[in-house]
C-alpha cells in the first residue's frame, strides 16, 4: 500500500500513484520512454532530468514490495534483488478478457489465494482445494517477455491489490 511504500522507500522520499508502463522503462530501467503521450508531468520531469545527465545519472527510481509480499517472497525462497517486485501465479487461474484468457500474475501471494478460492467457490469445484501457488519476480518476467522465452506473453496481466488500487485513484484525481 501507499503508506507501506513510503515507509519501506525511507525518510525524504516522495511516494507518488503511477502505472507500471509509465514507469518501468524510463525510469527505473532508464532505457526507453514512457509510451504514454502526453506523459503525466512528474514522469517527463523525470525523464528531462535522467535525459540531461545521461548515462550517468544519479537519481535512482525503484520499485519498492510491501512487506507482505517480502514476507511471502522469502517464504517461498524467493531471492529478490533491490528494487525487484515479487509476483504470484496461481496455477489454473484465469480470467475471460475480451482478447482470450488472461493469466494473471498478483502483486501479493495471499491475492492469488484468494482469488483462486473464490474462482473454486464460484463452480470451479473441479479444482484442487488449495491452489499451487509459483514464485517469480517482475525482472524475471520482464527479461523472459524482452528474451521471447515467455510463452503467451499477451495473456499476461498484473494485478495490484484492491485497496492499493482505489487509493491510486484518489492519489491520481480520478
Amino acid at each position: 500500500p501507499h503508506d507501506a511504500a513510503g515507509e519501506a522507500a525511507g525518510e525524504g522520499v516522495v511516494v507518488k500513484a503511477t502505472t507500471l508502463d509509465q514507469v518501468m522503462y524510463p525510469l527505473v530501467l532508464k532505457r526507453g520512454r514512457t509510451r504514454t503521450t502526453p506523459p503525466p508531468i512528474e514522469i517527463q520531469k523525470a525523464e528531462d532530468a535522467i535525459n540531461a545527465e545521461g548515462a550517468t545519472a544519479s537519481k535512482t527510481y525503484r520499485l519498492v514490495p510491501s512487506k507482505s509480499a517480502l514476507r511471502a517472497a522469502a517464504e517461498t525462497g524467493t531471492e529478490l534483488r533491490r528494487g525487484d517486485v515479487p509476483l504470484y501465479l496461481a496455477e489454473r487461474l484465469a480470467f475471460a478478457g475480451s482478447s482470450g484468457p488472461r493469466v494473471p500474475l498478483f502483486l501479493e501471494r495471499s491475492d492469488a489465494i484468494e482469488s483462486y478460492r473464490r474462482l473454486r467457490a464460484s463452480g470451479g469445484n473441479k479444482l484442487p482445494e488449495e491452489p499451487s501457488v509459483k514464485t517469480t519476480t517482475l525482472s524475471e518476467e520482464l527479461y523472459s517477455m524482452e528474451k521471447g522465452t515467455r510463452p503467451g506473453v499477451s495473456q499476461l496481466a498484473f494485478y495490484a491489490r484492491q485497496d492499493d488500487l482505489v487509493r491510486a485513484d484518489e492519489l491520481m484525481g480520478n
